[in-house]
This record gives C-alpha cells, structure tokens and sequence, in this order.
C-alpha cells in the first residue's frame, strides 16, 4: 500500500511540474489549453545534452514530441555519413509528428544543439487527443504549414543563391539562437562540420570564410566561428542575393 501511494505521489508531481511547464511557456499554453487531463499522464520530459542524437534518420518513433526548449537541429543522413542541414527546431516546436501516424521510419536525424528539454506523447495519446481536441489539430496543422514554407524557403535559397549567402544565413540563424551579452558571438562549428551541413566542399567553405576573416567581419578558429561583426554580416548576406 506505501508503495502503492508513493507511486501515486511521484505521478503527481510530474503532472504538477508538467502543468508549471506548460503555464509558464505562452507557446506551449497555446498547443495544450484544451487538453485533456488524462493525455497529460501519459506524457514524459527527457532532457538532451548539447550535440546528443534525439533519433537517427530511419528510427521508427512511436512519440509525439514537442520542445520545451533548446535547439535541435534536423538532418538528412547519407549511407556514406554525409549529413544535409535541413534547419533547426526550438521552443514549441513537433518533431516526428509526419511519421507516427503510421508509425513509418523517421525521414531524418534531429541532434540537440544546445541541451534540449522534450515532451513526450504516447503515440496512442496523441492519436486520442487529436480525436477530441480541435485545437491541436489546428496547431499541428499551423505547424506544419510553417515547416513547409520554411523548408521550401531554404531550398529555393540552396539553389538560387550563392554559396556566400547560405554561409552568412547559417551564421545570422545560429547568432539568434544563442543567448549572449558579449560583444562577439562564437558559434560552435568548425570547417568540416560546415561542409558538412551545407552538402559543399570544403575547400570553398574555406573561400568564402577566409573573405569573411579579411573583412573582419568573422574569425575562423579550430573549432568555432566568431562573429565579430553581426552588422556587416547582415550586410554581406544581403549583397550578395
């Protein structure tokens, strides 16, 4: 019977924490204002280290997950390894929300960039509380209208614009992610890592870099960037579109 009641006391306060989370993020309110008492049982929190793989591209997920906060960021993976930067994921945000209606593979690699605090859903909870609540499904709706354009977005800008433009957009995105109160943002990655994410070579990440470096505009270190100068940055991208 202690057992039995102390179980009951841990449930409770993980809804209790659950619930402070929810009321004290307005995004979050907004996605769970209409949700049942009994979906909010079945959901769990699990915290992710800085650059801990969440899943890996063709996992079968059998979650819903929303980000309570942090960054993640979404890959498409190669058999070779190779990794294609798809974007990054933040507060409020789904991720495997297309793959667990029919439980399919995950299309893709989502890596914590900073810690990531996510919450879970039991693939049959989440299914339950699409059924009875119209606001979620008009938020998942709205959320996947936003990913749509946003990938759409930046794959027309992977074609049509030069490879300038997609190093000083990586940059500007990744300073906006970062808390900082210092006069320089360093933002970890380094040469390879770029290559790597923008699917060129490094060789002409290295060009492009090094143009930023003598402008002092950025400076390249082993492993971090540091942007000296978030203005000319901005300038540069904008130039060169």
């Amino acid at each position: 019977m202690v057992m039995f009641i102390k179980g009951i006391i841990r449930m409770e306060q993980k809804i209790l924490k659950i619930v402070d989370i929810i009321d004290s993020n307005p995004i979050l309110f907004e996605i769970f204002k209409s949700c049942p008492l009994e979906i909010l049982y079945d959901c769990n929190l699990k915290e992710y280290p800085a650059g801990a793989v969440i899943w890996n591209q063709g996992e079968i997920i059998d979650n819903f997950n929303i980000i309570v906060n942090g960054f993640a960021d979404i890959y498409l993976s190669k058999e070779n390894g190779n990794k294609y930067y798809i974007g990054t994921h933040q507060s409020g945000a789904f991720i495997g929300e297309i793959e667990i209606f029919e439980k399919k593979p995950s299309v893709c690699t989502v890596e914590a960039y900073t810690a990531v605090t996510v919450l879970k859903i039991k693939q049959d909870s989440f299914l339950k509380w699409l059924s009875q609540d119209g606001n979620i499904k008009s938020q998942v709706i709205k959320v996947l209208s936003g990913e749509f354009y946003d990938y759409s977005l930046k794959a027309g800008n992977d074609i049509l614009y030069p490879l300038k433009v997609r190093i000083c957009s990586y940059l500007l995105s990744r300073s906006k992610q970062l808390s900082t109160k210092t006069a320089d943002i360093v933002v970890k990655v380094n040469k390879a890592k770029l290559s790597e994410e923008l699917a060129v070579t490094p060789r002409s990440i290295h060009r492009v870099l090094h143009n930023l470096q003598s402008k002092d505009i950025i400076e390249v270190k082993t492993d971090a960037i540091i942007i000296k100068d978030l203005n000319k940055l901005a300038s540069e991208e904008e130039n060169q579109r």
